[in-house]
C-alpha cells in the first residue's frame, strides 16, 4: 500500500510524489489537457521544476537566460503533419511562415527566424538539437515530444559559440519512467482542404478580355459575338471548351492519417520509453489515369521509431540509450521534384485552349501548351525515398565519493541522413482540334507517346558524429548554491560526395551562484573553433554574463498581497554566425583553367589559368553583442507575466567592399572582389505573454493566454557601392525592404497630346512605350525620365515585425476545448506572375483583370490590356504592392475524457476521443485572391484540415 500520497498541479502537469515499501517515487504524468491551480506557480518555481538549457537543465527560478518553451502535448493539440510547422505562434520569438503545403515537403527549417533577420548575408538558418545533440528537425513527430524550447539570449546561446547567433532549438523526447507498464495509443483521421486558391478565370471572360487587350493593342478583336455566345453557353464543349482547370487537376479535398503507438514504464534499474508513428498524406491531385501501376498523386508516407532506455548500472553509473530513426517515401507526377509547374498550369493554361480530352479520349493540346491534366497523370513521377537515424550513448558517473554533488558525463552521438530520387519519364501525345471542308474533325497532333523511362536522380547522403564530455559540480553551502558545469565537444560533419569534411571543436563552461535562492549570477563562456578559417584564426571566444533577482523574496515586498511571485533578469554577451552559403576556405587562393587573356596586338585571346573570387587570410565569422533584459511575475492568483526587451548587433557580416573599392580598377569584373568581415546590423525588440487562468463553480476551468513579439533590424554598414543617390542605399533601411518603382496611379488620356505622344512635362518612362491605362511611376531623381533609379525603398518586407497569438481554453466535466489564433503584422508582398499578369506568354489573364483599364472605366483598378510584351506594367513596383498581415485561426480542438468508470469496464486506464481542426478561417487583405501566408498561386497551396481521432491508455 501506498504510505504517502500527494499530488500537485503544476503548469499542465501531475507530479506525484509516493513512497511505496519504504522507496520514494517520482511519477510525471502528462495528460491531454489538465489546467492547473495558478497559485501554484510560484511553488512550482521554488520547488525546483527543470527547464532545457544549453546542454543541461537548470531550475526554474535559477534561470536568468531568456527563453520559451512548449510541451509536447500541447504540439499534439495542433493539426500539423509536421513538428516544424506545429511551432508557429506558439513559441514567442519565432517567426515562421510555411511556404508550402506539400506533403512531405511542408516544412524547412530556413524559413524559421530567431527575433526577425540580424543579418542580410546568406546563412541563418536555426540550429535543432535533439535530446542535446545536432540533428534535422524534419524527421522528428510530434508524438515523440517531451518538450521543445527556444534559446534566446547571449546567455542562453554562448555555449554554442560561432554557431549559436541564430538561435538554437532544443528539443526533448520522453523518457521512460518508473511505474508499471504503460501502453498508449492514438488514432487520427481527417480532410485536407487546399487554401488560397480561387477559380481561374472562365473561358467567356478571357475571350472578352482578349478582344479588349487587342483593341487596346490596335488590332481587331479575335472573338466574334458568336464564338463568346458558344463559351458562355458551352454549346460545343470541344471546339470552344470552357476548362476550369483548377476543377480538372484537384480535388476539394484529400486525406490525412496519423497513428502512434508508445510504451513506458520501468523499475529502478531500467526505465524505457517505446515509440511507433505512422503518417499517410496524400494530395490534391486528381488521379484519373486508371491504367498505370503506380498513383499518380503527389503522397507522403513515414515511419518513425524511437527506443529510449535509462540505466542505472550500479550506485554511481548510469547511462542513457536513445535509438531513433524515420523512413519517408514521398512522390510527386509530372517527373519534376517541384509541384510549380504543376500548379502554375492552371493559370497559364487559358481556359478556352483546347478540352481537356477530344472526343476520342486523347488529351487535348496545341502547340503553345501541354495538357495540364496530362502533365499530371501521363508525362512521369518523381520518386524519393529518405531515412534517417540517430544514436545516442549517455554515461554517467556519480563522484561523490571525491566530493558532495560532483559527477562527470560523457556522451556520443552518430547521426545518418540519406536520400535518394528517382525520375520516371514518358511523352504522350495530344491533338488540337480542328474542322475540314466538309465539317469532318481533324486532329493535329503534338508530340508523341513514349514509354516509361526511368532515370537515377540524386543522392543525398550526410552523417554528422558528435563527443561530448562533460564535467558537472552542483553544491548547496547552506544559504549559497553553486553550480558550474566544463564541456569538450567534438562534431564532424560529413556528406557524400564532398571531399572537405566540416569539423568543430567546442570548449564551454558555466558557473552559475545563487544566494538564498534569491540573488542569482550566471557567467557562461566558449572556446569554438572551426576549419574553415585559416590556422591560427580558427577559434574564437564568446562569453556571456547574466543575473537575476527574485523581488518577491525581499523582505519590503512582503505585505505586496498582489504579487506573489516577481523576478528580474538580465544578461549581455557575445555569440557567433559562421554559416556562410558562398563557399568554405575563402582565405585561400583558388584558381580555375577558363580564363582568357589578350597577347600582342589582335583581337583573339588566349586561355588560361585564372584567380578565382581573391582570398582573404583575414576572414572571419559574424559575432553578435546581445543585451537582454527580462521579468517573470504571477499576480494576483491567477494572473501570469512574462517580458523580454533585447538589443543585437550583428557585426563582421561578410560583404565584397565595393565602397572602398572603385570600379575602374577592374576588381569588381567578373565578381572576384575578396568577400570581408564589414557589414552591421542592428536589431532591437520585445515578447511579452500575459496569461490568466481560473476556476469558476461546478469545476469549470479556463485560461486566457496572450502574447505578442516584435522585432525591427536596421543594416548600419554593408559595404555598398557606390550609388549615384542617396535613396538608392540599403544602409539605414531593414533587412530585404524591397526597392521598387512607386507607382502614380495609371496614365488617363489626358497625359498625351493629340498625336498619341507623352506630353511633355511627364518624365519619360524607359520601359517601352506606354499608352493611356498603363501604369504611371514617380520620377524620384527628378532628371525627366523613370528608370531603375527611380526604385527605392519602400514598405515592409515578407518578414513580418510583429508576431501576436491567442490562446483559449477550458475544461468541464471531462469536456476541454482549447484554440489558437495566430496573426502578423508590418509585412508586404508583391503581387506578381500568374496572380497579377495577364497574357504573358500566350497565357491566360488574372481575375484582377475584369476591372482593367478601358476609356470607358478610367478609374479601373487593373492597367490596360495587351497581348504584346510589357515591360512597363509588369514589373515589380508599389502598383503591385499588397498589406501582408493576416489574422489566422490556427487550431481548435474539443475532446471528451470519459470517466473512470467507463474506462475501467473496459480495462483502460484512459479514454479520450476528440476532433480538431486547422485554418479555419483567415482575415487578410488579400480578398481571397491567394492565401496571404504563402501569397502565391505556383506553389502547392496551404491546407485546412478537419479531424477526429481517439486516444487510449492502458
Amino acid at each position: 500500500m501506498v504510505n504517502m500520497f500527494n499530488q500537485l498541479k503544476i503548469k499542465g502537469m501531475t507530479i506525484i510524489n509516493s513512497i511505496y515499501k519504504g522507496k520514494r517515487y517520482a511519477i510525471l504524468l502528462t495528460t491531454i489537457l489538465t489546467f492547473y491551480a495558478p497559485v501554484l506557480f510560484a511553488q512550482h518555481i521554488a520547488d525546483s521544476a527543470l527547464v532545457e538549457v544549453a546542454y543541461g537543465q537548470q531550475p526554474e527560478w535559477r534561470r536568468t537566460s531568456a527563453i520559451s518553451s512548449i510541451r509536447g502535448e500541447d504540439l499534439l493539440k495542433t493539426t500539423s503533419a509536421s513538428l516544424g510547422n506545429s511551432l508557429q505562434g506558439q513559441l514567442p520569438g519565432l517567426t515562421l511562415l510555411q511556404q508550402s503545403g506539400e506533403p512531405g515537403y511542408d516544412f524547412s527549417i530556413a524559413n524559421l527566424y530567431l527575433r526577425g533577420r540580424t543579418s542580410y548575408a546568406s546563412g541563418q538558418k536555426m540550429l535543432v538539437y535533439v535530446d542535446g545533440f545536432e540533428a534535422p528537425i524534419e524527421s522528428l513527430s510530434t508524438a515523440e515530444i517531451e518538450s521543445v524550447t527556444l534559446l534566446k539570449d547571449a546567455s542562453a546561446l554562448a555555449l554554442y559559440g560561432m554557431r549559436g547567433a541564430n538561435g538554437v532549438l532544443l528539443v526533448t523526447t520522453k523518457k521512460g519512467c518508473v511505474s508499471a507498464p504503460q501502453v498508449s495509443i492514438r488514432l487520427q483521421t481527417g480532410i485536407q482542404q487546399p487554401l488560397g486558391v480561387p477559380d481561374p478565370i472562365n473561358a467567356y471572360d478571357y475571350a472578352t478580355l482578349y478582344n479588349q487587350a487587342r483593341v487596346n493593342d490596335g488590332l481587331p478583336r479575335l472573338y466574334t459575338p458568336e464564338e463568346l455566345n458558344a463559351y458562355q453557353n458551352n454549346t460545343d464543349p470541344y471546339f470552344y471548351p470552357n476548362v476550369n482547370w483548377k476543377k480538372a487537376i484537384l480535388n476539394n479535398t484529400a486525406p490525412l492519417s496519423m497513428a502512434d503507438l508508445s510504451f513506458k514504464g520501468g523499475g529502478d534499474v531500467v526505465q524505457y520509453y517505446v515509440m511507433m508513428n505512422l503518417l499517410q498524406n496524400i494530395g490534391f491531385y486528381k488521379d484519373t489515369d486508371k491504367k498505370r501501376r503506380e498513383n499518380s498523386n503527389a503522397y507522403y508516407a513515414s515511419f518513425n521509431f524511437r527506443s529510449n532506455l535509462n540505466i542505472q548500472i550500479s550506485k554511481h553509473l548510469s547511462t542513457g540509450l536513445n535509438f531513433s530513426g524515420s523512413v519517408g517515401n514521398r512522390s510527386i507526377p509530372g517527373g519534376s521534384s517541384s509541384a510549380n509547374g504543376l500548379l502554375g498550369a492552371i493559370w497559364r493554361t487559358a481556359p478556352n485552349a483546347f478540352p481537356v480530352y477530344n472526343p476520342d479520349g486523347s488529351y487535348g493540346g496545341n502547340a503553345a501548351f501541354t495538357n495540364p491534366v496530362g502533365n499530371i497523370v501521363s508525362r512521369g513521377l518523381y520518386k524519393e525515398n529518405s531515412r534517417t537515424f540517430q544514436l545516442i550513448f549517455m554515461p554517467k558517473y556519480d563522484l561523490e565519493k571525491l566530493t558532495k554533488g560532483l559527477s562527470v558525463s560523457a556522451g556520443i552521438a552518430y547521426n545518418n541522413y540519406m536520400a535518394d530520387s528517382s525520375i520516371k519519364n514518358q511523352n504522350y501525345a495530344r491533338y488540337s482540334l480542328s474542322k475540314g471542308a466538309g465539317g469532318e474533325v481533324l486532329y493535329t497532333p503534338y508530340g508523341a507517346d513514349s514509354p516509361l523511362e526511368s532515370d537515377e536522380g540524386f543522392r543525398t547522403d550526410w552523417s554528422r558524429l558528435n563527443f561530448k564530455a562533460q564535467l558537472d559540480y552542483d553544491r548547496v553551502f547552506k544559504q549559497h548554491q553553486l553550480t558550474a558545469s566544463i564541456f569538450f565537444l567534438s562534431d564532424l560533419y560529413q556528406k557524400y560526395g564532398s571531399r572537405d569534411d566540416i569539423k568543430y571543436l567546442n570548449y564551454a563552461g558555466r558557473v552559475t551562484y545563487s544566494y538564498n535562492q534569491k540573488y542569482i549570477g550566471e557567467f557562461a563562456a566558449s572556446y569554438t573553433g572551426c576549419d574553415d578559417y585559416a590556422p591560427g584564426k580558427r577559434y574564437g571566444f564568446f562569453p556571456a554574463f547574466s543575473a537575476g533577482w527574485i523581488l518577491s523574496k525581499e523582505n519590503f515586498m512582503k505585505n505586496i498581497n498582489w504579487v506573489e511571485y516577481l523576478k528580474l533578469r538580465a544578461s549581455i554577451g557575445l555569440v557567433g554566425n559562421n554559416q556562410n552559403e558562398n563557399g568554405r576556405y575563402l582565405f585561400d587562393q583558388t584558381y580555375s583553367s577558363n580564363g582568357s587573356y589578350f597577347l600582342g596586338t589582335g583581337s583573339s585571346s588566349t586561355g588560361g589559368f585564372r584567380a578565382d573570387m581573391i582570398a582573404n587570410p583575414d576572414i572571419s565569422w559574424e559575432k553578435e553583442r546581445v543585451f537582454n533584459i527580462g521579468l517573470d511575475a504571477v499576480l494576483l492568483k491567477g494572473l501570469s507575466v512574462e517580458f523580454d526587451y533585447f538589443h543585437k548587433e550583428r557585426y563582421d557580416i561578410l560583404s565584397q567592399p565595393y565602397s572602398t573599392i572603385p570600379g575602374f580598377v577592374g576588381a569588381s569584373y567578373g565578381d572576384i572582389l575578396p568577400y570581408m568581415n564589414v557589414g552591421k546590423v542592428k536589431n532591437q525588440g520585445f515578447e511579452g505573454t500575459i496569461r490568466y487562468e481560473s476556476s469558476l463553480k461546478n469545476n469549470f476551468n479556463y485560461y486566457v493566454e496572450t502574447s505578442a513579439w516584435y522585432a525591427k533590424n536596421e543594416i548600419v554598414d554593408m559595404a555598398e557601392e557606390v550609388k549615384l543617390y542617396d535613396y538608392q542605399y540599403r544602409k539605414g533601411r531593414s533587412v530585404n525592404t524591397p526597392f521598387v518603382l512607386v507607382a502614380d496611379g495609371l496614365y488617363q488620356e489626358s497625359d498625351f497630346d493629340s498625336n498619341g505622344s507623352l506630353k511633355s512635362h511627364l518624365p519619360v518612362p524607359q520601359f517601352g512605350e506606354v499608352n493611356p491605362g498603363d501604369i504611371k511611376y514617380i520620377d524620384k531623381n527628378g532628371d525627366g525620365v523613370v528608370d531603375s533609379n527611380d526604385s527605392y525603398p519602400v514598405g515592409y518586407s515578407n518578414i513580418p515585425e510583429w508576431n501576436y497569438a491567442l490562446k483559449i481554453g477550458f475544461e468541464w466535466k471531462g469536456i476541454d476545448v482549447e484554440a489558437l489564433f495566430h496573426g502578423v503584422a508590418n509585412r508586404d508582398i508583391y503581387l506578381s506572375g500568374p496572380l497579377a499578369y495577364s497574357f504573358t506568354d500566350n497565357g491566360s489573364a488574372s481575375k484582377l483583370a475584369l476591372d482593367s483599364w478601358t476609356p470607358e472605366n478610367p478609374n479601373a483598378s487593373y492597367p490596360r490590356l495587351s497581348t504584346r510584351t510589357f515591360e512597363n506594367n509588369y514589373r515589380i513596383s508599389t502598383y503591385w504592392k499588397r498589406n501582408g498581415n493576416y489574422f489566422r485561426m490556427k487550431n481548435i480542438r474539443i475532446g471528451y475524457t470519459f470517466p473512470q468508470s467507463i474506462a475501467r469496464a473496459i480495462k483502460l486506464s484512459r479514454l479520450y476521443v476528440y476532433a480538431n481542426a486547422s485554418n479555419l478561417f483567415t482575415v487578410s487583405h488579400l480578398d481571397g485572391l491567394a492565401d496571404p501566408e504563402s501569397s502565391s498561386l505556383i506553389t502547392y497551396p496551404l491546407t485546412r484540415s478537419y479531424n477526429l481521432g481517439i486516444k487510449i491508455d492502458f
